[in-house]
């Protein structure tokens, strides 16, 4: 009867933590992009996206999968064509497709909004061994580089 109790009062925690989680009011946060790494790649991209959890969503993302993470990046990255290539407490990585076009010998790319600010935003091209650093940005910078 008592670990019949103590489980119920545990799963009733995290059931409301989830919520808290899922459903987070805009003043508090549940899960907080720190930084996007860009890789072009052609016409397709690797997104990379790092976010911070708080510790209690940490354990219960170790305990139950991802999967709850998901609602927040398709929030973030409505714009964009992508599929989850992994995803777990620390990062997510997308395959974007189709962001670029190829003309000339040049490829493309056409700023497109995220749904919120990323506070660090970091993009590679295929002709510089350097990234390009921008900062509290609500969308991506237009963009060409070398095939």
């Amino acid at each position: 009867m008592k670990s019949a109790l103590t489980v119920t009062i545990l799963l009733i925690f995290v059931l409301a933590s989830l919520t808290q989680f899922s459903y987070g009011t805009p003043e508090r946060k549940s899960l907080e992009i720190t930084s996007l790494t860009i890789n072009f790649e052609k016409t397709d991209a690797i997104f990379t996206v790092n976010y911070d959890l708080g510790s209690l969503p940490k354990m219960f993302i170790l305990l139950l999968g991802s999967k709850s993470l998901e609602p927040k990046i398709e929030s973030v990255f409505s714009e964009f064509d992508y599929e989850i290539i992994k995803m777990d407490q620390e990062k997510a990585v997308l395959r974007v497709m189709n962001v670029s076009w190829l003309d000339r010998g040049y490829y493309f790319h056409d700023s497109i909004k995220f749904g919120e600010y990323i506070d660090t935003v970091y993009v590679y091209t295929t002709d510089s061994p350097r990234p390009r650093e921008y900062t509290h940005i609500n969308s991506t910078q237009p963009t060409f580089y070398r095939s």
